[in-house]
C-alpha cells in the first residue's frame, strides 16, 4: 500500500485465483479492452460510490488502457433485480484481478440501502438510528452497511420520511452527517446500578434500578440535551418509566434545565410488556384502531406488505410477533404511550428497538403506532445470497492493427439481456 492506496500485492492476495491466472494469460498473449456489466439479482437502492472510489484507487495508474466507469443509475436510485447499475471498461489484464474486490463492496451496501429505504418509507414519521454494528463482522461490513443505510435514508427523505438521523458508533457517524455516535444506556448499566444498590443495602424492589441508572447517567453527562432511558431490565416498563418521569420533572430534575426525556422499549420476546397479556393487547389495539376484530387489525397492519417480507412466517406467527404477542409489539407501544399520557408525561418520547425490519416498520406505520424513534440494525441483509453482486463481461475489444479496436459483443448463455445496445 502506497500513500494509503492499495497496490498490486494487496489485490493479488485477495482476488480469486482464477482471475489472477486469467490476467497472466491475457498479459502474455495481448491485452484486450473489456466492458463489464455490474448487477445484482435482487431489487436494490444503488449505493456504489464507495466501490467506484475503491476501483479508481486500485486500477493501475500506468495501465495503457484507461479506466472508464459509466453509471446507468445514479446513487440512491431504485433498481430492479438483474438490471446493470454500472458498466466498467478498461484493461482486461488489470480489471480481472480487481473483480472480486469490487463485487465485495457492492452487494451489502446496496441491499442495506434498499432495506433502509423501505423501512423509512414504511414508518415515515419516526426518526431512525442505525444500531447494526454489533451484528456485523467488523469495520468493513459495518461501514458498508452503514453507508448503504445512509444512502437509503436520503432517498426516503426525498419521499418525505424523516429517515436516519445517526448511528451508534463514532466511526460510522460521518456517513449520517453527525460528528459522533448516538446512544445512552445498555442493560448492563442498569445491572451495574442495581448491583451498587444491593451493595449499599438498598432494596431494588422498593426503589427503581432504572431510575438509579438514569441518575448516574445524568450526573456523568450533564451537558447532554436529552436522555433516553432503557426501561425493561426488571420487567417494569411502565412503573420504572413513571418513577423516572417523576424525578425528571421534579424540583431538582433535569427538566428544569430544559432537558428532554425518552424511553427505549426493548422488551424481551419471552414476555409481555408490563400490564399486558394477550387479551389486553387485543383490547388495546381494538380501541386504538377502532377495528371490530383482531383479524381486521391484522389485515390493516399488513396492508401493502410483500410475501418476501414475512420471512416464511405464518399469519399466526406474524400476528403474535408484531401485534398481540410478547416483546415490542404494536400493542406494547400503544399501551406504553397511553400510560405516560395518563400520568401527565405526554412530552416523553418513545424509542423502540428489537427486530424493526421493513415488515415491522410497515405494521407500525399502517396502524399509526405512536413511536418517535426506531433503533435498528435490521436493514442488514437477512439472506446472504441476495448480496451476491455479479460482473459479466459484455464486450471484448481487440487491437485492430491501426490504432483502434475491433469490438466483439459476447456474454455467456442466459445473460444476453446484459449486452450493450
Amino acid at each position: 500500500m502506497t500513500n494509503g492506496v492499495p497496490g498490486p500485492d494487496f489485490v493479488a492476495a485477495r482476488t480469486d485465483k482464477y482471475f489472477a491466472k486469467t490476467a497472466e494469460i491475457v498479459a502474455a498473449h495481448g491485452d484486450a479492452r473489456a466492458t463489464y456489466a455490474v448487477f445484482l439479482r435482487a431489487d436494490v437502492v444503488v449505493a456504489v460510490d464507495r466501490a467506484v472510489e475503491f476501483l479508481r484507487e486500485v486500477y493501475p495508474a500506468d495501465a495503457r488502457i484507461p479506466l472508464e466507469v459509466t453509471r446507468v443509475a445514479p446513487e440512491g436510485a431504485t433498481l430492479t433485480a438483474g438490471l446493470p447499475m454500472l458498466y466498467v471498461r478498461g484493461s482486461l489484464a488489470a480489471l480481472s484481478p480487481i473483480e472480486t474486490l469490487l463485487l465485495q463492496r457492492i452487494g451489502f451496501p446496496c441491499l442495506a440501502a434498499h432495506n433502509a429505504f423501505s423501512m423509512c418509507v414504511a414508518l415515515p414519521n419516526a426518526a431512525f438510528i442505525a444500531m447494526e454494528a454489533r451484528h456485523t463482522t467488523g469495520d468493513d461490513m459495518h461501514l458498508a452497511c452503514s453507508y448503504g443505510a445512509a444512502v437509503g435514508s436520503r432517498a426516503a427523505q426525498l419521499a418525505g420520511a424523516k429517515g436516519f438521523v445517526g448511528t451508534s458508533t463514532d466511526i460510522a457517524a460521518p456517513l449520517f452527517g453527525t460528528p459522533r455516535g448516538l446512544g445512552t444506556m445498555p442493560h448492563s448499566l442498569i445491572g451495574y446500578a442495581k448491583a451498587r444498590m444491593l451493595a449499599a443495602g438498598r432494596d431494588p424492589e422498593a426503589e427503581s434500578a432504572t431510575l438509579e441508572a438514569a441518575k448516574l447517567y445524568a450526573a456523568q453527562f450533564p451537558d447532554e440535551e436529552s436522555y433516553t432511558v432503557l426501561n425493561d431490565y426488571d420487567g417494569r416498563e411502565v412503573s420504572d418509566a413513571l418513577a423516572v418521569c417523576r424525578w425528571f420533572h421534579g424540583p431538582d430534575g433535569p427538566a428544569r434545565a430544559g432537558k428532554r426525556l425518552a424511553f427505549r422499549l426493548d422488551t424481551h420476546g419471552g414476555r409481555h410488556l408490563e400490564g399486558l397479556d394477550w387479551e389486553e393487547s387485543v383490547r388495546t389495539l381494538l380501541s386504538w384502531t377502532d377495528c371490530k376484530t383482531p383479524a381486521e387489525i391484522a389485515r390493516r397492519a399488513l396492508a401493502g406488505s410483500e410475501f418476501e417480507e414475512a420471512g416464511g412466517m405464518s399469519a399466526d406467527e406474524l400476528r403474535d410477533k408484531l401485534l398481540f404477542g410478547t416483546g415490542v409489539t404494536a400493542a406494547a407501544a400503544v399501551h406504553f404511550r397511553k400510560a405516560l399520557d395518563a400520568a401527565g408525561f405526554d412530552e416523553a418520547q418513545i424509542v423502540v428497538s428489537s427486530g424493526f425490519d421493513t415488515l415491522k416498520c410497515r405494521v407500525f406505520g399502517n396502524l399509526s403506532v405512536p413511536v418517535d424513534v426506531v433503533g435498528t440494525g435490521s436493514f442488514l441483509p437477512s439472506r446472504l445470497s441476495r448480496t451476491y453482486a455479479t460482473a459479466d463481461i459484455v464486450r471484448y475489444e481487440l487491437p485492430d492493427g491501426s490504432g483502434g479496436w475491433k469490438a466483439f459483443d459476447l456474454v455467456k448463455a442466459g445473460r444476453e439481456f446484459l449486452k450493450l445496445e
